[in-house]
């Protein structure tokens, strides 16, 4: 049996890509170096859907959407947001290794970024954006979603019969105006 690690002691250049809608269970499988860090999460963590990417990253990359936006809000039949349809009440929590951080926009405008190897609770409200790279460097981030938010797995609302939660590819986005080759 192997040692479950402690979140600082986790090697992400050593992991698989991540993992996609993963239950626990699936996460705990394909990732079990991410046991002990899991273990801290601070609720039943049997409620929540999993999503962790892993990327190698070089400066000016950004390992999400750079553009603020929100996760998974319904949207309707011409792909607008229905904010109408959101469940603020079914959160979602943001766990990072390092930076780049994710920035976060207040009500009022203001915004910050959040602490890495932190839980962050947030909602379909939130707005947030992904921070460029300013590093070389590898970074995990964990998203746990919860389950009556209706998102896709194999055990909850499944329709294009997945049948992995292995994550096979990691994109990464790049500001076309500043980069080269």
């Amino acid at each position: 049996m192997r040692k479950k690690m402690k979140p600082q002691d986790i090697i992400w250049s050593d992991q698989h890509c991540g993992v996609h809608q993963a239950t626990v269970d699936e996460l705990e499988e394909l990732m079990p170096d991410l046991k002990g860090l899991i273990a801290t999460f601070p609720e039943n963590v049997y409620d929540y859907i999993w999503d962790v990417k892993v990327h190698m990253l070089m400066p000016g990359q950004y390992p999400c959407i750079p553009n603020w936006h929100r996760d998974m809000v319904p949207r309707d039949e011409t792909g607008k947001e229905d904010l109408s349809k959101v469940t603020p009440e079914y959160p979602m929590y943001l766990w990072l290794s390092s930076g780049p951080l994710t920035e976060f926009q207040l009500e009022d405008g203001h915004s910050y970024k959040i602490r890495s190897q932190t839980w962050t609770k947030f909602t379909q409200l939130d707005l947030h954006r992904g921070l460029p790279s300013s590093d070389f460097t590898w970074r995990g981030l964990i998203r746990a979603t919860h389950k009556n938010l209706n998102i896709s797995s194999p055990q909850v609302n499944n329709p294009f019969g997945r049948k992995s939660a292995l994550r096979r590819h990691c994109q990464v986005y790049l500001d076309a105006n500043n980069f080269s080759w």
